[in-house]
């Protein structure tokens, strides 16, 4: 059932990736490269939500990094 889920988050950032391929211009190679690495995120991300469920999410992560500057600033 988890690989349905996969198959599923793969397929709609497929669809996106390749709806918004289509309106890039060719020269613009660092556009490309901006939406394959902001898809690759995401996927990955989406990916780790459904197959870590337990998994903080980014908030935590955000309270974690920030965590030593609090203390600067009080």
């Amino acid at each position: 059932m988890i690989w349905m889920k996969v198959a599923g988050i793969t397929l709609v950032v497929v669809i996106i990736v390749c709806f918004e391929w289509i309106r890039l211009d060719i020269g613009r190679v660092r556009e490309r490269v901006v939406l394959a690495s902001i898809a690759g995120l995401s996927w990955i991300s989406a990916l780790m939500a459904v197959l870590i469920p337990e998994m903080p999410g980014p908030i935590k992560w955000i309270e974690w990094l920030y965590r030593p500057l609090s203390g600067l600033l009080s």
